[in-house]
């Protein structure tokens, strides 16, 4: 019996743990941190309820990792979603650990990959497998996959997307594991080296003056579902625009970036480049509304986002 661990804080577990769940002469044990999203939570142990899956919550996160690592007799353990760095002189049991990764590596180091891939509008999204070493996105990549950018993609699709896609990297490495076979390495020697730090506010933050029309549906997408949509503000309130497709250039248009050109029935906003920004759902004052009521909560046409 081949017994592997996986670590996560996050929903993203389910696919890959289903999967091995079901294999034949495959165990799986989860050791689980918990997720500030309560129903993140609920729907992790429902699921290991279901499935009886093994699963250890984290109570201490300075101890119990270790003490379950050293102690759980695994062959092979993978991280998926953990939000702690951990500390590879801590493990003493030998094991091999392995993170997967949601973002190209080196060129997308660091604990949010799938926002700035998306913020950047890389043509292309990848996602990896690496050995995990005391340097943080810094250990050997061993498993890669990249897929076509859409513009209809969000932070979230493209998080639920790589949870499935990393079940074919594990399921390409356990051949290799369960006979003890060095796996072969993917060559990153030609990639560019960036480690890129969690989101602060003006990395979310819409700039009307700097950023074309391309530039802002690109952040809207990054950050929707998790940070309720890109920042902006309207009359001094925080406004975010959860949607946005650029529908035209109005080459006439006078006004400066960020005002409203349209407000019959519809929110269009005015971009530095002279493109035009249909937005149909924004997030203000606490709720969520389609861009048709808009015009009833003060959204004019001539006003000015900021």
């Amino acid at each position: 019996m081949y017994h592997i661990g996986i670590i996560s804080d996050s929903d993203v577990l389910i696919p890959l743990v289903y999967v091995l769940s079901v294999q034949q002469n495959l165990q799986v044990s989860i050791y689980y941190s918990s997720s500030p999203d309560l129903f993140v939570n609920r729907k992790v142990y429902e699921f290991t309820r279901q499935k009886h899956v093994q699963v250890t919550e984290e109570r201490d996160k300075n101890k119990d990792l270790y003490v379950w690592l050293n102690r759980g007799k695994f062959d092979a353990c993978f991280v998926i979603g953990y939000k702690y760095r951990i500390k590879i002189e801590k493990i003493t049991c030998g094991i091999r650990l392995f993170n997967i990764h949601f973002g190209p590596l080196p060129a997308f180091r660091g604990p949010t990959p799938v926002f700035w891939q998306l913020k950047y509008g890389v043509e292309r999204l990848g996602l990896c497998i690496h050995h995990l070493t005391k340097d943080l996105d810094a250990g050997d990549v061993v498993w890669m996959k990249e897929i076509e950018n859409r513009e209809y993609y969000n932070c979230k699709q493209v998080s639920q997307m790589f949870s499935q896609f990393c079940i074919d990297g594990v399921f390409q490495m356990l051949p290799f594991l369960i006979n003890g076979i060095m796996l072969p390495v993917v060559n990153t020697s030609t990639c560019q080296n960036a480690y890129q730090k969690r989101p602060q506010l003006k990395d979310v933050s819409i700039n009307w003056d700097e950023m074309d029309a391309v530039e802002i549906c690109n952040l809207v997408r990054a950050c929707n579902p998790w940070n309720r949509g890109a920042i902006t503000s309207f009359m001094g309130q925080e406004l975010k625009l959860m949607d946005a497709k650029i529908i035209s250039s109005d080459k006439s248009f006078i006004g400066s970036a960020g005002t409203i050109v349209s407000d019959n029935e519809e929110l269009c906003i005015q971009c530095r480049d002279n493109k035009i920004l249909k937005i149909n759902t924004i997030f203000f004052n606490e709720s969520y509304l389609p861009s048709y009521w808009c015009s009833l909560l003060g959204f004019k046409k001539g006003e000015k986002l900021i």
